[in-house]
């Protein structure tokens, strides 16, 4: 096979994939995480079963992989948005309101990490990706002397999450508990 047939073949890959992954958050959002079966999923991207398992090795490395596209775009976000900021109280607002935007522009895939972290299959590397974003926080805490930027990392995480779900319920943004959020950070 030439380079460009690979090329092409890798890049039809990637969009299979990706397109699975569009038809897993759509068939979640109407269904939840217990209705999102692989024969929904191939059904709504119109693709074989087996391409299914061409991409993934089952329903939960699935699952796992909508949840890492989701950090991946949330940490996208944060990173487009506080790009020059300083580390500090005004890096953190800016993360934070960053994140919120991201989990509600991505309602599908917000709702179904919640319901999938209770899952032993799925929680160890759910929890990965939460302390990975809880670290980005780390050195803006420390810009400000927190006594312990890591648990107050961890806190903020917490309460930004806390938020985001509801804000999911609301379908909307709620302005009161964001500026709330900012108050703790002033």
């Amino acid at each position: 096979m030439s380079t460009n047939s690979t090329k092409a073949a890798t890049a039809a890959g990637s969009r299979t994939r990706e397109s699975l992954l569009d038809a897993g958050v759509a068939v979640a959002e109407r269904h939840g995480l217990t209705g999102l079966s692989v024969n929904q999923v191939v059904a709504e991207a119109g693709v074989a079963k087996g391409t299914f398992y061409v991409h993934f090795d089952d329903r939960n490395a699935f699952i796992d992989s909508i949840h890492e596209r989701f950090y991946s775009h949330v940490l996208e976000a944060v990173t487009e948005a506080t790009a020059g900021l300083r580390p500090g109280a005004e890096w953190l607002v800016v993360g934070v309101e960053a994140y919120l935007d991201s989990c509600l522009s991505e309602r599908g895939v917000k709702a179904l990490a919640l319901e999938a972290r209770s899952d032993p299959a799925l929680a160890a590397s759910m929890a990965a990706r939460y302390d990975r974003v809880a670290a980005i926080t780390v050195p803006s805490f420390e810009a400000m002397d927190w006594p312990d930027p890591t648990a107050a990392s961890h806190l903020l995480a917490a309460m930004t999450a806390e938020i985001a779900i509801r804000e999911l319920d609301a379908g909307r943004r709620l302005p009161a508990a964001r500026r709330s959020l900012q108050r703790f950070l002033a």
